[in-house]
């Protein structure tokens, strides 16, 4: 009875795997269920530059088969979004390289203090060949906030993009 409860658990997770895989959007989709997530709160309101694909994220194009973006205007937000969907197989060799761009935008960005709660809370999140770049969520209210409390609200902004990213593969 035990081996055939375990063999149905085993074949239940197999089956959510196969139907999390199947998902099949578009990178501008996945960008406006997470753009939506956040309301008036979404600050990237301009594209990216092309050039910051290979430059910035150091991304190799042939990777991806589509990608939407969008970054804050105002200078003083790091606000921006990256939804990449990279082509077959790709997903987790894109999401080292995001991986590796956002450590380097991290500790090299020249990022205004009141932000770096926001910078450091930063994601790559994967699902398959769908990989996202996320530096989002409101600015704290409170300019005189401790560290603890700015990482905190932080942590629960990003929050927001990740649920939103993760709901869409369910």
């Amino acid at each position: 009875m035990l081996i055939a409860l375990i063999a149905l658990a085993l074949a239940a997770c197999g089956a959510e795997q196969t139907q999390t895989s199947a998902k099949n959007y578009t990178a501008q989709e996945i960008y406006d269920a997470v753009a939506e997530a956040y309301g008036e709160d979404f600050l990237p309101d301009g594209p990216m530059n092309e050039a910051e694909y290979t430059e910035t994220y150091s991304l190799d194009m042939n990777d991806i088969e589509d990608h939407a973006d969008g970054i804050a205007m105002v200078s003083f937000e790091p606000d921006r979004l990256v939804v990449l969907k990279c082509k077959a197989g790709k997903g987790e060799q894109v999401q080292k390289t995001m991986e590796q761009a956002r450590e380097t935008l991290v500790e090299n960005g020249m990022w205004y203090p009141a932000n770096l709660a926001k910078v450091n809370a930063s994601r790559v999140l994967r699902q398959g060949d769908y990989v996202a770049f996320m530096m989002l969520g409101a600015t704290n209210p409170d300019p005189d906030a401790s560290e603890e409390d700015a990482k905190k609200f932080a942590e629960e902004q990003i929050k927001i993009g990740v649920d939103a990213f993760n709901e869409l593969f369910k």
